[in-house]
Parts: structure tokens; sequence; C-alpha cells
């Protein structure tokens, strides 16, 4: 059983909120500043910036094409929910 649970809009841990998901932007807590937003398949830093990471198929990779650092079948034993970059994303900002 995975420790976190996504349910579309909110990331927890037990009774914690981590984090919450509006539209493609990421925020930590139940409000807070914007960590991360989604573009397509990339992930980018805060409202814009650069590229933290990018999905392809399995892969999650740092930067806008670099290595492999994760699988997302390893992220999706690690949070029960739905999604693809939006679980890549919540792990590599809150949990990794």
């Amino acid at each position: 059983m995975a420790q976190y649970k996504f349910d579309g809009k909110y990331l927890k841990r037990g009774g914690t909120t981590i984090a919450n998901v509006n539209g493609k932007n990421i925020r930590k807590g139940s409000g807070g500043s914007t960590v991360a937003n989604i573009s397509g398949d990339k992930v980018r830093q805060g409202s814009g910036g650069s590229t933290l990471i990018n999905v392809s198929g399995d892969n999650i990779r740092q930067g806008s094409g670099g290595s492999t650092i994760a699988k997302m079948r390893d992220v999706r034993k690690q949070i029960d929910g739905p999604g693809g970059v939006t679980l890549a994303a919540l792990w590599y900002c809150f949990i990794r």
C-alpha cells in the first residue's frame, strides 16, 4: 500500500495535505505558493521557469531530455491516484 494518496486535487499522507493541484499549477500545502507547473510532458519550476523533469513513456528524465531518474511504475508504488505527468511532478517536488 502506498504512503501517499492523490485524489486529483490533493496529495495527502494520512490526514496531512502535502500539496494541491489547481489546473496546471502545483502548490505546497492546501494553498501556498506555486512550486511547479505542468506544460505538456514537462514540469517547470514555479510559475514558468526552467524545466525540472519531463516524462517520456515510463521514464522520468531530468531537465528537458537528460538521464532517467525514475520510472513511473515506481512512482505509482508510492502514490495511489490518477495521473501521469502530475504524479511524476508531485513525486519529484515533494517525495523523492
